[in-house]
């Protein structure tokens, strides 16, 4: 029996509106504009830079399965032009960097709806998200809408830095919720990350499939036949989820 489902946020309970290479210019746009206002200048392939470092930062992270944080690309990036004490200011360079991000993320139709049902039902439900801020994922969850459903909601940003498929991270929220493992399904459209997680720490997996395409949604050949990646359901739509708990 389900006693409790942790849902991921990209990809599952909330989208990306638009092209992500168009926003993040915009992105840029903006956060050179705050830099420069705050006397901080700024190189034309400033943002080239910045697009660099965070690169080096999220292949460590797959590395060392430590998270990366997109405040210290941006740190040595302007380190790396000469501005090396920031007196405390990251967090709100960090916070302007996201501010064209952040709208263009929305949730699905389905997803508030969804999450009201299952917390009516009783069931614990709570949100593991592998970002590269912490603060971006808490202020999405408020934004959005899922907040009042969902507790606790976890970043990997957010120390110790564990990431999914890290079974750590997984068990911060059996142990908070006293629910056994094997009680619990993480729900997510990523298999490396949510589905593999999640049998790593002893739970149920349930993988949103949206056929969207993108290469970390799919399955590596090699991995194809391996249970360890293999969902214990598959669902198309969040709406879908109450269906499913009942028959695990």
């Amino acid at each position: 029996m389900i006693k409790g489902l942790i849902f991921d946020l990209g990809g599952t309970l909330m989208r990306f509106d638009g092209k992500f290479d168009d926003v993040d210019r915009r992105a840029n746009e903006y956060l050179v504009a705050f830099l420069n206002a705050h006397q901080l200048a700024t190189p034309d392939d400033f943002h080239a830079r910045l697009i660099e470092h965070r690169k080096r930062h999220w292949r460590a992270a797959e590395e060392t399965g430590v998270e990366a944080r997109v405040g210290e690309a941006i740190r040595d990036t302007l380190a790396e032009i000469g501005h090396r004490s920031l007196d405390g200011f990251l967090s709100r360079i960090v916070e302007a960097y996201f501010v064209h991000h952040e709208a263009n993320w929305l949730a699905y139709p389905d997803s508030v709806e969804t999450l009201r049902v299952l917390h009516a039902r009783g069931l614990r439900l709570g949100v593991i998200s592998n970002a590269d801020d912490e603060h971006l994922v808490y202020r999405a969850a408020e934004r959005l809408g899922f907040a009042p459903f969902v507790n606790p909601v976890l970043s990997s940003a957010a120390e110790p830095r564990w990431r999914k498929p890290d079974a750590r991270i997984f068990h911060l929220i059996s142990n908070a919720w006293h629910i056994a493992p094997n009680e619990i399904a993480m729900v997510g459209d990523a298999p490396r990350y949510d589905i593999v997680g999640a049998h790593n720490a002893g739970m149920r997996g349930i993988l949103i499939d949206r056929a969207d395409g993108a290469s970390w949604q799919k399955i590596p050949e090699e991995f194809a036949n391996d249970p360890l990646w293999q969902a214990d359901a598959i669902v198309h739509a969040v709406a879908e989820i109450p269906g499913v708990v009942e028959t695990m």
